[in-house]
């Protein structure tokens, strides 16, 4: 049995005293008093965070212009708030067949730049009902250089997408880059619209996936950033990925 820890969101035994992820204190009970009192701020985990931020910047995302940024903007502050960096990469892609190859925007990018870089992508292009997704996170995964310390850092993949995708022109099955994801250690997160290749993709990879929107409601992506967040800085020190079931959210 498992409860969930009021300071990070991470599960951890239910017989627990302390949270093993960020310390806080189970036994610790509020005192009754008159005089409000302003709770002591929560340490940051000690943990650094990057991420791969890939968005479909052909025409199929341009009926969700506003929703990308305000979505990665809830996702980015809440990892801000809880690790103690967060290290951001924002690469875009399109339409292979048009010659749309993947755009490094920026790397090395505090939470503001990639923010400001994700909302000045220009969508255009595109319209065919199924673009390259799979050919721009597999590129993303492979020229990222990931710092790898399961004990340091942790590593996710949080890329933007419409339709469904075409075949990986690498010739790698929706499966097998799943598999490459995880073997990697890296967390994958699809803000998309659910699709076949797409879902392998995500279930291969023990991964998340929410659905895709131009109006997001503040509190459904405050719950889910708080769940990403959680599961991202649940797993530092773990070497393991901790995969959400996005029934749950």
């Amino acid at each position: 049995m498992t409860k969930s820890c009021p300071s990070c969101q991470a599960e951890v035994k239910k017989s627990a005293g302390a949270c093993s992820v960020c310390g806080w204190s189970f036994d610790e009970t509020p005192q009754k008093s008159a005089v409000a009192v302003r709770p002591a701020a929560r340490p940051k985990i000690q943990a650094e965070v990057e991420v791969g931020l890939d968005v479909d910047r052909t025409g199929s995302s341009l009926q969700f212009a506003r929703g990308i940024p305000v979505t990665a903007e809830l996702i980015l502050r809440q990892l801000e708030a809880k690790a103690r960096k967060v290290t951001c990469r924002v690469q875009t892609h399109g339409d292979i067949d048009e010659g749309q190859l993947p755009i490094l925007v920026v790397e090395e990018a505090g939470v503001d730049q990639a923010l400001e870089e994700i909302k000045n992508i220009t969508y255009e292009g595109g319209g065919d009902p199924a673009e390259h997704h799979l050919d721009g996170i597999e590129h993303l995964l492979d020229t990222t250089p990931w710092a790898m310390d399961p004990s340091k850092s942790r590593a996710a993949i949080i890329s933007f997408l419409t339709a469904d995708s075409k075949p990986a022109t690498s010739g790698a099955s929706p499966s097998q880059i799943g598999q490459k994801v995880k073997d990697q250690g890296v967390l994958l997160y699809l803000v998309c619209q659910p699709t076949p290749r797409l879902r392998e993709l995500v279930d291969t990879a023990d991964g998340l996936m929410f659905e895709i929107s131009n109006e997001p409601k503040a509190e459904d992506l405050q719950v889910i950033a708080s769940k990403l967040a959680a599961s991202i800085i649940a797993t530092v020190g773990s070497g393991a990925t901790s995969p959400i079931n996005p029934d749950n959210i």
